[in-house]
C-alpha cells in the first residue's frame, strides 16, 4: 500500500506543518509569500507554491 504525507519516506515537512502553510497563505499578508514561507520552513519556493495549489499533499 503506498505511503502518504508525512508516512511517505520522502517527506520533509509534517501534515501539521502543511495544514499551517495553507492556512498561514489563505490569511495572505504582504510579505508573506511563497518566497517568506520557504524560508521560515526550509524548503524550496516551488515546494510552497506546490502545497498550496494542492499539486502535492492531496487527501488519499
Amino acid at each position: 500500500m503506498p505511503r502518504y504525507g508525512a508516512k511517505h519516506h520522502n517527506a520533509t515537512l509534517s501534515d501539521a506543518s502543511v495544514r499551517d502553510i495553507r492556512a498561514r497563505y489563505q490569511s495572505y499578508v504582504p510579505g508573506r509569500g511563497y518566497k517568506t514561507l520557504a524560508a521560515s520552513y526550509g524548503v524550496g519556493e516551488s515546494t510552497i507554491r506546490d502545497i498550496v495549489q494542492y499539486r502535492t499533499r492531496r487527501s488519499a
